[in-house]
């Protein structure tokens, strides 16, 4: 198996997402145009004939090219139109570039783990919307019902055309680690490209909850391809935690997709009380890995983990 590096503009952009698209392991971060929301001027490792791809997501910071996991983008590593063996992983992992001193990423859940590098093991929790509401409202956890039961005397209102503008600014109302991130000013650009795109190419929405008197006070960007959805950025003020509005939005967004043949995918957790909330509406663990490889000399090696975030 012949491996290319290929620079951004060598890409063969419809033949990727053609693979993208039927590949077992294929999920919406490797589409190409994704790629260019989160990771601006992404470059791949593809055979020739684009049977196996990998998209590179790199960074420059102190003199160094990296390799890095970019934001929303909890799965990349290789796609494949086959299932993958231990010695394919092996053969792209062996085709990064020397340039890349540094890499820190995940690979998606097709892909097996390696011989080479050590490898951490993550979580994602996974829902079956393939089956009527009424069934997987009976999988619900006790905790998730008295939530929902809380909710319900809130006189909430479930509402699927959320602006990006009103997100931003509950984004920042919201004072979770994970908000905290999304709302970094060095995130931003890649928020203001990534949500047009998925919204302009019915991709997904941001869809939100209101109180009585219209104010936001739950949303979540939701993000959709041909197998998944997926559950991508979350914001909530503190009248919102207060009413449970966040329960409340995810089992709208079920009620709204049950019966169709998709899975919702969580995107965590790691956190055991942000897996116990995904769980609690009868979502299942699954697996993916990261993977690091630190090529700096000494002293760099150590110094570089640590700074180039």
């Amino acid at each position: 198996m012949e491996i290319q590096y290929l620079s951004h503009q060598q890409i063969d952009r419809k033949r990727w997402d053609q693979l993208i698209g039927h590949a077992p392991g294929g999920t919406l971060y490797g589409l190409s145009w994704y790629l260019d929301a989160v990771c601006p001027g992404w470059q791949a490792l593809a055979t020739s004939d684009y049977s196996r791809i990998m998209p590179l997501t790199s960074r420059r910071k102190y003199g160094f090219s990296y390799l890095y996991q970019p934001l929303l983008s909890q799965q990349l590593g290789i796609f494949s139109h086959a299932n993958l063996k231990l010695a394919d992983v092996d053969e792209f992992l062996r085709a990064i570039p020397a340039v890349f001193k540094l890499v820190e990423i995940t690979l998606n859940d097709h892909n097996p783990p390696g011989t080479l590098f050590p490898v951490g093991k993550h979580t994602t929790c996974r829902l079956n919307l393939n089956i009527p509401y009424t069934q997987i409202q009976e999988r619900y956890s006790e905790n998730t019902r008295r939530n929902l039961k809380k909710a319900t005397l809130e006189n909430l209102r479930f509402r699927t055309n959320i602006t990006l503008p009103e997100f931003l600014e509950l984004l920042h109302k919201d004072k979770s680690a994970g908000a905290n991130i999304l709302a970094l000013r060095k995130n931003r650009p890649a928020l203001l490209r990534l949500v047009p795109a998925i919204i302009n190419r019915n991709a997904g929405m941001i869809c939100g909850v209101r109180n009585r008197h219209g104010d936001l006070l739950a949303a979540a960007l939701m993000g959709q391809d041909r197998l998944f959805h997926y559950y991508l950025a979350p914001a909530m003020n503190d009248e919102g935690r207060e009413a449970r509005a966040m329960f409340y939005l995810i089992d709208r967004y079920i009620h709204l997709h049950a019966g169709l043949p998709a899975t919702l995918d969580f995107e965590g957790s790691d956190i055991e009380s942000v897996a116990r909330f995904y769980k609690g509406y009868g979502a299942a663990p699954f697996t993916y890995i990261s993977l690091k490889i630190n090529r700096l000399p000494w002293p760099l090696n150590h110094w570089a983990n640590r700074r180039m975030k």
